[in-house]
């Protein structure tokens, strides 16, 4: 039988006293009966037309959504590799502004806090932590790669030099921040660290990074990762460190790492791993590390096409990276053991790039301790370094 529009289809009467269809009779249907019947099929209809309209219109808004951030990320991306500068050299924070509000903090507190406790149970039971998922995961940073990073001599410092070269250290990666409020931890300057571990840009800035502050500090438990895997990904697999679950002792500064995101590609789609960049995610922004990150990576500090970055470090809030300081392209091919032994040859790479960019670091460094310990900042190859930063 014919329908009109979304209307559900007429059922003739089936009442009034064994009536014929079309007749009236004293209980079947008079024409009064008969248009009040069709007045209520004509309201049944429209509620019908505008149910299935405003449905159509909230799967369009779901749907929506998500698509429409992914596309301003890729097109970020995009934008990324095509600029020069430390805009290229960046990961993405997938949409980080929007971690600040009240409910996505709760979102990432929940699943933070449940893989955390899958993550404690999982250690108990195997030992290790989990690596279900495409990715590297974490795990213990071999005692031989902790040794090599924590006791570089000053000769192979010395050796390395100063040298740019096209892989880095970008001196433009360093900017300074004027006029600041200077920003300490337990009484020390505090350098912040923001990155993920799916971030090929971070991976690069991490060897660097935990070599120079072992000149002033100690780490201890730092972990091994490496970069995401996932389709299109920069650099994908970089072998690199992960300040998650680590802690650092210094006399001269405070260090203070998040971790947000893992390089383990996340099974489903919640909001909190597409700004995770599909990844799963792993830490929150501090108090602290929230008011730094949300001020001095966006602008006017940091380009509108840089804005929200990462690695984002800032030291004492009177320096900020701004960019990756190395490219990681020098890590590719090589395991995390052989990375760390090739620390002991400073001429070669990947050894030589990541000391000297150690060297940068270290100056940035020890512009916040006053040259302390001077052993370290008063090196020629630390002072030639902070000249060329022009710090």
């Amino acid at each position: 039988m014919a329908q009109s529009g979304n209307r559900p289809p007429r059922s003739q009467p089936t009442k009034g006293g064994g009536n014929s269809p079309g007749k009236t009779g004293p209980a079947g249907g008079n024409g009064h009966d008969e248009s009040a019947a069709e007045r209520a099929r004509d309201r049944l209809a429209q509620r019908n037309i505008s149910g299935q309209k405003r449905q159509t219109a909230s799967q369009r808004a779901r749907s929506a959504a998500p698509s429409t951030r992914r596309t301003k990320a890729q097109a970020a991306a995009a934008q990324r590799a095509r600029e020069g500068g430390p805009a290229s050299r960046r990961g993405s924070a997938k949409g980080a502004p929007k971690r600040s509000t009240a409910m996505t903090a709760g979102i990432f507190g929940t699943v933070f806090v449940v893989l955390a406790i899958l993550v404690i149970v999982l250690v108990s039971v195997t030992g290790k932590t989990s690596t279900s998922g495409k990715g590297f995961g974490m795990k213990p940073a071999p005692a031989s790669v902790v040794n090599a990073i924590t006791h570089v001599s000053s000769s192979a410092f010395a050796e390395a030099g100063s040298t740019i070269t096209s892989s880095g250290p970008y001196t433009a990666s360093i900017t300074a921040l004027k006029s600041q409020p200077s920003l300490s931890s337990d009484g020390k300057p505090l350098i912040a660290y923001v990155g993920s571990n799916w971030c090929p840009y971070c991976a690069a800035s991490r060897w660097p990074l935990a070599v120079a502050l072992s000149r002033f500090g100690t780490f201890k438990d730092l972990r091994i990762t490496a970069s995401g895997t996932a389709t299109g990904e920069s650099y994908p697999g970089t072998p690199t460190l992960s300040f998650y679950g680590s802690t650092y002792t210094s006399p001269y500064v405070s260090f203070l790492a998040t971790e947000q995101c893992t390089d383990i590609v996340a099974s489903g789609t919640s909001r909190a791993t597409q700004e995770c960049s599909g990844y799963e995610p792993l830490q929150t922004l501090s108090p602290m590390a929230h008011k730094i990150f949300f001020k001095y990576n966006f602008p006017p500090y940091v380009a509108s096409t840089n804005e929200g970055g990462i690695p984002f470090v800032d030291f004492g809030n009177k320096f900020m990276e701004d960019g990756a300081f190395m490219d990681p392209s020098i890590l590719a091919g090589f395991t995390h053991v052989q990375v760390a032994q090739s620390l002991g040859n400073p001429v070669a790479s990947p050894a030589q790039p990541i000391l000297v960019t150690a060297n940068f670091y270290t100056a940035a460094i020890c512009k916040l301790t006053d040259n302390k310990p001077g052993s370290v900042c008063k090196m020629p190859v630390v002072e030639q370094a902070a000249k060329q930063l022009k710090l």
